[in-house]
C-alpha cells in the first residue's frame, strides 16, 4: 500500500479538510506549548475536540499526523505563495518563528526534525529536484531554518544560502 492510499485525500469534501485542518492546528499548538515527546494522540483529540476513530480515519498516529498534515499545510501555502517554494518556506519560518522553534529548535527531537526534513523533500520532490539533491537541501533547510527561528539569521539570508550553494 502506497503513502498516498493510507491517506484520505482531502481533497474537495470540506470536512476531511477540515477535520485534517483542525488536527494540524491542535499538534502544532501542543508542540509550541511543551516538548513533542510528551504529547500524546489523545491530548491532540482533546485539544481538537475530535474522537479517536476519525483520528485514526486519517493517520496513523502523532508522526503520521506531523509529517501528512505538515506536507499538506506547506503544498498549500507553496501553491499560494511567490512561486519559489523555498522561498516561500523561509518567509513563513520568518512569520511564524514560534511553530519553527517548536520544529527545529533546541528542544525539538529526533523524530520531529527527520519528519520536517520529509516535509521538504517532498516540496522539492513536487519541484522536480532528484536524489541525493533533495535529501542534502532539505537537510540544508533544516539547519538554516532553524536559525531563523532562533532569530540568528534572517528568511533572506537562509534563502541566500540555500539558492548560492545548492540550487544554483
Amino acid at each position: 500500500m502506497s503513502g498516498k492510499d493510507r491517506h484520505p485525500e482531502p481533497g474537495n469534501d470540506r470536512r476531511v479538510r477540515r477535520t485534517r485542518t483542525t488536527l494540524h492546528h491542535a499538534l502544532i499548538d501542543l508542540m509550541i506549548e511543551r516538548d513533542y515527546d510528551r504529547i500524546t494522540v489523545q491530548d491532540i483529540l482533546d485539544r481538537a475536540d475530535i474522537g479517536r476513530s476519525t483520528f485514526y480515519s486519517h493517520f496513523r498516529d502523532k508522526d503520521d499526523l506531523l509529517v501528512v498534515s505538515g506536507t499538506e499545510f506547506l503544498r498549500t501555502a507553496v501553491a499560494e505563495g511567490t512561486g519559489d517554494p523555498i522561498r516561500t518556506v523561509f518567509d513563513l519560518a520568518d512569520e511564524h518563528r514560534e511553530v519553527y522553534r517548536a520544529l527545529l529548535g533546541r528542544k525539538s527531537t529526533m523524530a520531529v526534525l527527520r519528519g520536517t526534513q520529509h516535509m521538504f523533500a517532498e516540496i522539492l520532490a513536487d519541484q522536480g529536484i532528484a536524489e541525493p539533491d533533495r535529501t542534502f537541501v532539505s537537510w540544508g533547510m533544516v539547519g538554516l531554518l532553524a536559525d531563523v527561528a532562533e532569530g540568528r539569521i534572517s528568511a533572506a539570508e537562509g534563502y541566500a544560502v540555500v539558492h548560492r550553494t545548492a540550487i544554483s
